[in-house]
C-alpha cells in the first residue's frame, strides 16, 4: 500500500443491502456524507457531493466500478465544479462483506500522490473519513 493511501474498516450492524443503499442512493448519501448528493451508481455514472460549509459548489464524482452489493469505486474531484480526472482527484473504493451481526465496510482512498498538495489533501481526508464513516454507521444503524 502506498504511504498516502487511506484505509478504514468499520463494522455496521446491518445487512449489506442496507449499507449499499446508504452508499448509492442520493437521498441516503446526503444524510451521512455532506449535505447534498447526486449519484448514478453505474459504471460511467456521474454525481456530486456538496457541503454547506464549502461555498465553492459541489464536488463531482465519476463511477468507475460497481459490483452490487459488494464493491463500489468512484473517482472524486478535489476541486469543486470540475470533472474528476487523474491529477485532480482521488479514487474511493468501498468493499462490503457479510459478517456475524452485520457488514464489514472497508474504504480505501488512493491517488493523493498525483495531487498538487498531496500531504495536506491526505491529512484532511483522514480526519474527514473518520467523521463521515462514524456518521454512516449512525445513519444505517438508526434506520
Amino acid at each position: 500500500m502506498a504511504p498516502l493511501d487511506i484505509t478504514r474498516s468499520i463494522d455496521i450492524k446491518a445487512p449489506a443491502a442496507k449499507v449499499w443503499a446508504a452508499l448509492t442512493e442520493p437521498e441516503s448519501i446526503a444524510q451521512w456524507f455532506g449535505d447534498t448528493a447526486e449519484f448514478d451508481p453505474r459504471p460511467g455514472g456521474v454525481g456530486s457531493f456538496g457541503w454547506t460549509s464549502h461555498d465553492e459548489g459541489p464536488f463531482r464524482v465519476l463511477v468507475e466500478h460497481v459490483d452490487e452489493p459488494k464493491t463500489l469505486v468512484y473517482r472524486w474531484a478535489r476541486e469543486s465544479n470540475v470533472d474528476p480526472a487523474p491529477g485532480n482527484s482521488t479514487v474511493v473504493r468501498f468493499d462490503l462483506a457479510e459478517i456475524d451481526g452485520g457488514t464489514r465496510l472497508t474504504m480505501v482512498e488512493t491517488g493523493f500522490e498525483g495531487l498538487t498538495e498531496p500531504r495536506s489533501a491526505h491529512d484532511g481526508n483522514v480526519e474527514g473519513w473518520h467523521a463521515e464513516l462514524a456518521d454512516l454507521v449512525e445513519y444505517v444503524e438508526s434506520r
